[in-house]
């Protein structure tokens, strides 16, 4: 049947054959991954922990990198202060002054006193130390700006103290790591979690992260899915991050490479200290590869939470989404040469070449063979996105069915982009050029006013702390 004794001399038909057997083995590898991915996934997500003494569990430090405000905001901060956690602290990071974000913050602290809370605001790209001007302008403190006469929280009034903090910030060019130091210089507990701003917080799902941190663990991450959002380009983003991204995230840390999306990950204080810290890693823009590495680098193992990150923003839409992913790619094109040959591994790919190469060699409909694979293929989307959900889905199967094609399409323009596309990308505002390992150079754009850093600390109610105001000039 195989025929491939029948004419030995002939070497372009033997090349074929080895050819087509190679083929089949990438597709067996690709069912592999729906098994260990829908395997492992099945194990992990959604179970209980065991039961840790509260007096056991370290204290956590979490950092909020903060930028702009949308729709959801408050009602994801807001769960970052009821979590079931019994000794931790936020730290929210917001980027450049903005009275808007800065007022929803401050409400939500003195909504809950009792959770320990800073405030840190300042302009991560401005000039090293321009902060250090305002010690030339004592008299613009005394008109008592609204975030001052606000910040005392609780029955206890915080007193004022002055502060400067500056950083070396010529070799930092990723802003979300800039935007973080001042928190993570001031951080008090052994473990710090980065978390996103447009992250939803389930009441658990801190203490299913830190029951993940055992003595050999280091590097805690929570799986990137999403809430339950109207629309249907909510549902193309569910299906995405429950499908294809869940996959391929869980197979690839099941065997163990290094596959951390740094939106929600906690981490050992000492292991970024002992490579600098932060500012170590403000050079690229995956900077959550390049931290995952060094964990592993000082002989550390990472884990996936049982908890997949909620995100939660509320500005989305398939064009935002499209665009996120084209810049995914191109970080993921400088990260490794495996990237290029993606194409291969989606489903109307795998699908074409799996009924040519079945044709050739067996002569089986080469039009059965790809709708077979179709299907199947769609059904284990299925059953991941449910093991991802960890219960019903929030639209019917029709729904599904339509975002999931719009998912598969879709990815042949986001390859076609990146491909073809400039290797500059944009994010958190800023445009950069991309180098070898996602190191970036911002492209130049004509500066806005600098805004001084402003620094704003608060203690819970059970532990007075003093507070530091630096205010800018036009205050």
């Amino acid at each position: 049947m195989l025929a491939i004794g029948s004419n030995p001399n002939d070497g372009l038909d033997l090349t074929l054959h080895i050819f087509c057997y190679l083929l089949i083995g990438g597709w067996v590898f690709l069912v592999l991954l729906h098994l260990l991915g829908s395997s492992y996934g099945y194990y992990k997500f959604h179970r209980k922990t065991l039961s840790i003494n509260s007096k056991e569990l370290p204290g956590i430090s979490i950092i909020k990198p903060l930028t702009c405000v949308d729709t959801n905001l408050s009602e994801n901060l807001k769960t970052f202060f009821n979590l079931k956690y019994p000794r931790y602290e936020i730290l929210f990071c917001v980027q450049e002054h903005n009275s808007e974000l800065i007022d929803i913050i401050e409400r939500l602290r003195i909504q809950y006193p009792h959770v320990d809370s800073q405030l840190f605001v300042g302009n991560p790209m401005e000039e090293k130390n321009t902060h250090e001007n305002l010690k030339d302008v004592p008299n613009k403190r005394k008109q008592k700006p609204w975030w001052k006469r606000i910040l005392p929280c609780g029955s206890k009034k915080v007193g004022t103290t002055e502060e400067t903090i500056g950083f070396e910030t010529d070799e930092i060019k990723n802003p979300k790591i800039f935007n973080m130091l001042p928190a993570y210089d001031k951080a008090q507990y052994p473990l710090f979690l980065i978390s996103d701003s447009g992250l939803l917080m389930h009441e658990d799902a801190l203490y299913d992260m830190a029951s993940c941190m055992t003595d050999d663990v280091g590097l805690v991450h929570q799986m990137p899915f999403t809430c339950d959002r109207k629309g249907f380009a909510g549902s193309v983003e569910k299906v995405y991050f429950g499908t294809q991204h869940a996959r391929m995230y869980m197979t690839i840390n099941l065997i163990g490479i290094n596959c951390v999306t740094g939106m929600s990950c906690l981490i050992r204080k000492e292991i970024i200290d002992r490579a600098g810290g932060l500012k170590a890693f403000g050079n690229y823009i995956a900077e959550d590869f390049y931290i995952a590495a060094e964990v592993t680098k000082q002989h550390w193992k990472i884990r996936v939470a049982p908890t997949p990150a909620q995100q939660n923003s509320g500005d989305y839409s398939i064009s935002i989404w499209v665009e996120r992913m084209i810049r995914w790619f191109k970080l993921r094109m400088r990260l490794s040469p495996l990237a290029y040959i993606e194409p291969l591994q989606e489903c109307f790919t795998s699908a074409a070449l799996a009924g040519v190469v079945t044709d050739y060699l067996f002569q089986w409909n080469a039009l059965v063979v790809a709708a077979c694979h179709i299907l199947l293929w769609f059904l284990f989307d299925y059953f991941m996105l449910r093991i991802t959900q960890g219960g019903p889905l929030p639209f019917s199967k029709f729904e599904f069915a339509i975002a999931w094609l719009v998912r598969e399409l879709s990815a042949y323009y986001i390859y076609f982009k990146a491909f073809t596309g400039s290797s500059t990308i944009r994010w958190r505002g800023k445009e950069y050029q991309l180098g070898s390992g996602t190191r970036a150079e911002e492209i130049y754009s004509p500066p806005s006013s600098p805004v001084p850093t402003i620094v704003i600390e608060a203690s819970s109610t059970s532990s007075p702390s003093t507070g530091t105001h630096l205010l800018p000039p036009s205050i």
